[in-house]
């Protein structure tokens, strides 16, 4: 579950785009990182309400995507990020 639903996403971008400052609406909206906000606006920008959508739920990869994955890995003799 995401800690900011879409509906507060979409409410702070809307004040963003209406020339309320990122770090100001992060303070009113207790959001730990105005970053997040400016995140927000790019994603909305490039994909719309979509963009502001949990990522986490809407991401599936095929069976195939993640052999291949595996595969690319062990050729590349990669380890996954900590």
């Amino acid at each position: 579950m995401s800690k900011f639903n879409l509906e507060l996403r979409i409410k702070v971008v809307t004040e963003y785009l209406s020339g309320k400052g990122s770090p100001s609406l992060a303070k009113k909206y207790r959001i730990s990182n105005h970053a997040i906000i400016l995140g927000w606006v790019h994603r909305f920008e490039r994909r719309g309400i979509e963009g502001l959508k949990d990522r986490s739920l809407s991401q599936e990869y095929s069976s195939q995507f993640k052999v291949d994955v595996l595969n690319w890995r062990k050729r590349n003799q990669a380890s996954l990020p900590v």
